[in-house]
């Protein structure tokens, strides 16, 4: 996983728990990295794991809880330096992400392993269904990253996202189907 996303989420960590609770948590566990990211540098997702859970013990947060506040995080870091002009809903943001964003990223960083989000059906914008699969287990990633592109276009309040993990690969692939509605 690139840096920056490491750097995000102690960023985010710090901001949500305060910098004392990060520093017990980077100091309480064992990182290939020792805990120091830099944003362009490249790191095994399973350190990204192992400061999940020991964040979620000190915490008392589930690692789901976490995972999906990170993404609200992490959406508004990325937008904020990588704006897609014209872009004025979210469901059109999302038919980006596979065939546009992700494409640019791997240009960039063609090491880069970025899962697959591909919009598997659309209804002009009451209803649209994304597939996520990924060698990672960052479902709840992915789920914190679209609630907050809602928000992001101020439709949270328009939509209720549904969410049902591939029972083989849980975390790794699910579909997430994102409707017009009250939300309950």
């Amino acid at each position: 996983m690139k840096g920056v996303v490491f750097r995000q989420f102690i960023d985010h960590a710090e901001s949500t728990f305060g910098e004392a609770l990060v520093d017990k948590v980077l100091d309480q566990v064992e990182l290939p990295s020792g805990g120091a990211y830099t944003s362009v540098g490249y790191y095994d997702h399973t350190e990204m794991l192992t400061l999940v859970g020991k964040t979620s013990e000190l915490t008392g947060q589930s690692a789901r809880e976490l995972l999906v506040g990170f993404g609200n995080s992490l959406f508004a870091a990325l937008i904020s330096t990588h704006a897609q002009p014209g872009i004025t809903h979210p469901f059109d943001l999302m038919e980006r992400i596979h065939g546009v964003i992700h494409r640019d990223v791997r240009k960039l960083y063609p090491d880069a392993e970025v899962p697959e989000i591909l919009v598997t059906a659309r209804d002009g914008n009451t209803r649209l269904v994304v597939d996520y699969h990924s060698n990672r287990p960052m479902a709840d990633l992915c789920e914190g990253m679209i609630l907050a592109a809602l928000d992001h276009y101020g439709k949270a309040d328009e939509y209720v996202v549904h969410r049902n993990d591939n029972a083989d690969k849980p975390l790794r692939e699910a579909r997430f189907e994102i409707v017009s509605g009250t939300k309950h």
